[in-house]
C-alpha cells in the first residue's frame, strides 16, 4: 500500500486527523476514495470510476445498535446516507453528490449532525481496517 498508513484500532482520535484531501481505503476495498469535506463528526469521500462519482460517508462516532447488515455496535462505519429519494438540497442542486462545492457540501454534513440524516443502515459497513494517505 504504498504511502497508505494502515489502522487496524480505529479511534476517534485517528479519524479527528483526516482532512480533505486525504486518500481512503476501507477494509478490502481496491480504489481509493477522497476526501471532499469535513464536519466535527463525518466526513465525505468520492470516487470516480467510468465517469460516474461514487460517495461515502463516514461517521467519526462509534454506531449505537447491535448488529445490523454489515453494521455492528461501537464501531465505526461508512455508506451512503439513508434519504430514500437523495438529500432534499439535491433540489436545488442536482450536482450536489459530486461533492465539488465546499459550502454545498458542509451544508449536507450539517444533515447528519442535526440527525435529519444517518449512514444508511442498510448500504452501510463497519471499518475493520483504514488506510490513509495523507495530502500535501
Amino acid at each position: 500500500m504504498n504511502g497508505f498508513v494502515h489502522y487496524k484500532d480505529i479511534t476517534r482520535k485517528i479519524l479527528d486527523t483526516i482532512k480533505v484531501g486525504d486518500e481512503i481505503l476501507v477494509n478490502n476495498w481496491t480504489d481509493p476514495m477522497t476526501v471532499k469535506c469535513v464536519s466535527e463528526n463525518y466526513f465525505v469521500m468520492t470516487c470516480v470510476k467510468d465517469e460516474d462519482t461514487y460517495y461515502s460517508v463516514c461517521s467519526k462516532k462509534p454506531w449505537n445498535g447491535i448488529k445490523h447488515n454489515a453494521m455492528v455496535g461501537g464501531m465505526f462505519h461508512c455508506g451512503t446516507d439513508d434519504w430514500i429519494f437523495g438529500s432534499p438540497l439535491c433540489i436545488s442542486n442536482e450536482n450536489l453528490y459530486q461533492f465539488a462545492n465546499m459550502e454545498l457540501s458542509l451544508k449536507y454534513l450539517q444533515e447528519f449532525e442535526d440527525e435529519k440524516c444517518h449512514v444508511s443502515e442498510r448500504n452501510g459497513i463497519a471499518i475493520y481496517d483504514l488506510y490513509v494517505r495523507c495530502s500535501k
